[in-house]
This record gives C-alpha cells, structure tokens and sequence, in this order.
C-alpha cells in the first residue's frame, strides 16, 4: 500500500489548494455575484412561466393538477384516519356489549333461579296454608 505522506501525495494537495484558492477567488467578486442572481432570476422566472403553461394545459385537457392530486391525497388519509377511528370505536364497543351480554345472561340464569326458589317456595307456602286452612275448618 502507498505510504500517504509521499512527495506526489503532498504536491497534490498543495496544488489542490492553490486551485481552490484561484476558484474562490474568482467567484468571490461583485460581477460574479450580481451575474449568478441574475441568472437565477431568469431560471425562476422561466419556471413560474412554465408551471403557468403546464397548469393550463391540464386545464384545457381536464386533466388533475397536482394541487388537486394533492388535495385529493389529503382527504384520503384524513378519510382513513377517521376510518381507522372508527374501528377502534367499534372493536372497543363491540368488546363492552359482548362483557354486558355476558353480564346479562348471568344476571338472567340467577333471576331463574331466584323465581324457582320463590316457586318452591311459595309453593309450600301454599301447602302449609291449605294444611292450616284445612286443620282449622276440621276444628
């Protein structure tokens, strides 16, 4: 491998620096300075012309700009942000009526079976008052 401090590797970078020094120099002057704005001036003005042109012929062909595309890209991910919302909204829903249906159904097996003791009951209570009633009539 090359040793890097060589004699070449060293003339190299010093008329490298010379060169950068000789570029800077020339473009660090009041004639470059107003040229290069001018030239961009000229650039932006051609291409505010030119989007003008294209936008206009999108119109007249019906075609879509892409403002509207754009616009349109908008709508569609705030359509599906709200969409993924809404799903959660109704996982999380559908989770709390499946809990109170569950709750519903225990809450309904305990009421059947509160209603066949109260029948057991009052079945025997109504045994016991026709045995009463039956004892009191025999005296």
């Amino acid at each position: 491998m090359p040793e890097i401090n060589n004699e070449s590797t060293i003339a190299y970078k010093i008329f490298e620096k010379m060169l950068n020094r000789k570029i800077i120099s020339y473009f660090n002057c009041h004639r470059i300075v107003v040229l290069v704005d001018k030239l961009l001036r000229y650039h932006m003005k051609r291409v505010r012309i030119y989007r003008f042109l294209v936008k206009k012929w999108l119109d007249s062909k019906g075609y879509s700009t892409k403002e509207q595309i754009a616009d349109v890209a908008k709508k569609y991910i705030s359509i599906e942000a709200k969409l993924d919302d809404f799903d959660d909204s109704l996982y999380s829903i559908t989770q709390n009526w499946n809990k109170k249906k569950q709750s519903l159904a225990s809450m309904i097996d305990n009421l059947n079976e509160l209603r066949m003791i109260l029948r057991v009951d009052q079945d025997e209570n109504k045994k016991n008052k026709i045995s009463l009633l039956k004892d009191e009539i025999k005296k």
